[in-house]
């Protein structure tokens, strides 16, 4: 347990665990298929949601708003996790800390 030591923090240093940046990665024109299949599965999600928003804003009307608000949001956030998924995936290694 004793192999790890700290650097002591200086001026310039101020994290103790900090170290080199990775080297890049290769950069790929497709993402990988697994986050592929995600990003479609997610996008499916999202168009349901919003089908299902406009059914029930349609049948219900203004008795159905919250549960519009709710699957509207739902399909904001599913679209936006799409995207991210279907334009390779977000990476969080890049801060210099981690």
């Amino acid at each position: 347990m004793a192999d790890f030591e700290p650097a002591a923090p200086s001026p310039t240093n101020l994290h103790p665990f900090e170290h080199e940046p990775a080297p890049p990665e290769q950069r790929r024109i497709v993402p990988p298929a697994a986050i592929v299949a995600r990003g479609i599965g997610l996008g499916a999600l999202a168009t349901g949601l919003v089908v299902f928003a406009t059914a029930v804003s349609r049948k219900a009307g203004w008795l159905g708003l919250p549960v519009t608000i709710l699957a509207g949001s739902g399909a904001l956030l599913s679209a936006w996790a799409a995207f991210i998924h279907l334009t390779g995936g977000e990476k969080f290694d890049d801060h210099r800390w981690v």
